[in-house]
């Protein structure tokens, strides 16, 4: 074997694009995996991702995905870490290791991973990674608190969003995910996006990808639910990060599969749930 880790380009979308669906997950379509390469917020001198290539041909891919964001401390850059897989001949051989690392040496960057399976955490906890979050608190519709209201109007939204949640708004444009501006009588309040997916035995999960101010989300959360949660099995999730304590916790879930990062100033509740794999691929946060 001749394999070798690089930087993915963009000749090298639609090989990779291919070997994901043909070896990762066929249910996935090709054209759905080239977003991993081709995401429209990619700045533009980041790689695509890194790939093992054997002589020619791409044999392993792991995605880095890129975004700039605002956090308490100024504008970070994140990368959400996607899709590590190699194909199983060459598993065993240090390569797959060293395409881990290579995806993960960019100083002052803040990596994240919301879908790694847990030999995937034991490997970056040796990296230096933490858990971000491991729980959830749930809150099922039925409180309501007067003068509290969403305001679901595109225009009505961005007109009370400031200039870089604008274009947080513009760089998810197309994606199956939902905003809403959640006011109170006294006029506070906060953006608020979410995404709504079944799971389990068929629980409409509203998955809070992001917040403008969480302090007012988690005094709130109980009331939110009833104005943002659709359907009879509804429930508003929320990351234990993006709570504060002393407010109503609601129901407290284990996640499934622990929420990763690694950043040397940026705190834990900077860290969303925008620009992700999760988002870009329409899939299921665990």
């Amino acid at each position: 074997m001749t394999a070798r880790v690089r930087p993915a380009g963009e000749a090298d979308v639609g090989a990779v694009a291919a070997f994901l669906h043909q070896r990762m997950n066929a249910r996935i379509p090709a054209d759905t995996w080239r977003i991993l390469l081709d995401y429209p917020f990619r700045p533009p001198e980041v790689e695509r991702g890194w790939l093992v290539e054997d002589e020619g041909a791409v044999v392993g891919f792991m995605g880095t995905i890129y975004s700039d964001r605002p956090t308490s401390l100024g504008p970070r850059r994140f990368c959400d870490l996607s899709s590590w897989y190699l194909a199983a001949a060459y598993r065993g051989t240090g390569i797959g290791d060293e395409l881990l690392r290579s995806g993960m040496a960019k100083p002052g960057v803040t990596y994240q991973t919301m879908t790694a399976r847990r030999a995937t955490g034991r490997k970056i906890r040796a990296l230096g990674f933490a858990i971000l979050d491991d729980a959830r608190s749930l809150f099922r519709p039925g409180e309501t608190e007067e003068g509290l209201r969403p305001i679901r109007d595109p225009a009505e939204i961005r007109e009370r969003l400031t200039a870089e949640e604008r274009r947080m708004l513009d760089d998810h444009h197309g994606l199956d995910i939902h905003h809403a501006f959640v006011e109170s009588g006294t006029g506070q309040g906060t953006w608020l996006v979410w995404q709504r997916k079944l799971k389990g035995a068929g629980v409409a999960y509203h998955d809070v990808l992001h917040a403008s101010a969480y302090d007012f989300l988690s005094a709130h959360a109980a009331a939110i639910a009833s104005l943002v949660c659709v359907g009879e099995t509804a429930v508003l999730s929320i990351d234990r990060r993006m709570m504060n304590a002393g407010d109503d916790p609601g129901t407290v879930e284990t996640i499934p599969l622990p929420r990763w990062y690694r950043s040397i100033d940026v705190a834990a509740r900077d860290v969303g749930h925008l620009y992700s794999e999760v988002l870009l691929l329409d899939q299921k946060l665990p």
